[in-house]
């Protein structure tokens, strides 16, 4: 069984999940050593094969096919090894489902599927995506650790607020989401700061902004971690560290270069 479900979901759209998400799960990979799960769940096609320029074989519709006949095995022989030791079940290559494929693609659905990762994997993340809180309550509740991520603007910053608002409606405990900061400045602490004494909950990371060092990632198809010499991924295994070892001291630091552009 999973030792950890870490679910990454985003306050908007465009935060930054899905690179959260792949850079968390290479990370736990690598310090760990252990059976590590990527699941691409809330998107009608893939992003992360487009950032790591693979083909799978297998999407997330092969594993929603299965149904009831999906168990751990199954699961695992559809999964795409990736060579940085994470096992990934990738969104479907398009856009246009069947409507056979559409009544399968529910929440019920996705938990199955989550459910086989957490039987045949020891750590499982989640990218999420932005998703309506209430609608994918059942799903949020699954993970032992949510990381939610926003950025260091006014319109992310009120998203989060709006969002946190909508956990506290779904019945969900805003306490147990980690609040990530991806695509931080140095500048930004004033605003961060603010926004966090107004919702009172601590930010647990954040993630300097480096536009060429995702951009590199993305042209190469590798995750960020295969550079180690940078402040941003040292910052992804500070976090990670923390995750795996919850007595660990917050992530709060800035890191010293910054990048005027922002990153995917």
């Amino acid at each position: 069984m999973a030792e950890q479900t870490i679910i990454v979901t985003g306050s908007k759209g465009g935060a930054g999940t899905t690179t959260v998400a792949l850079n968390v799960a290479t990370q736990i990979a690598q310090l760990t050593k252990k059976r590590t799960a990527l699941l691409e769940l809330a998107r009608p096609f893939g992003q992360i094969a487009l950032m790591l320029d693979i083909e799978p074989r297998f999407t997330l519709l092969d594993a929603l096919d299965r149904g009831a006949r999906l168990d751990a095995a199954v699961l695992a022989s559809l999964m795409t090894r990736h060579k940085i030791g994470v096992d990934m079940l990738l969104g479907a290559r398009h856009l246009a489902l069947t409507a056979e494929q559409r009544q399968r693609a529910t929440i019920d659905g996705l938990l199955h599927i989550l459910e086989m990762a957490q039987a045949a994997y020891d750590f499982v993340i989640v990218d999420l995506g932005f998703v309506n809180a209430a609608e994918w309550a059942r799903v949020l509740q699954a993970a032992g650790t949510l990381l939610l991520v926003s950025e260091p603007s006014e319109l992310a910053l009120g998203m989060l607020r709006r969002y946190l608002e909508a956990v506290d409606s779904a019945g969900l405990e805003r306490e147990h989401f980690r609040i990530v900061i991806n695509r931080a400045r140095q500048n930004d602490e004033e605003m961060i700061f603010r926004h966090e004494s107004s919702l009172r909950q601590t930010f647990f990371a954040q993630l300097p902004n480096d536009y060429r060092q995702v951009s590199d990632a993305v042209k190469l198809g590798i995750p960020l971690v295969a550079n180690s010499n940078n402040p941003l991924v040292a910052r992804y295994r500070q976090m990670v560290m923390q995750l795996t070892r919850p007595s660990a001291p917050s992530v709060r630091p800035m890191a010293e270069p910054e990048a005027s552009a922002s990153h995917k």
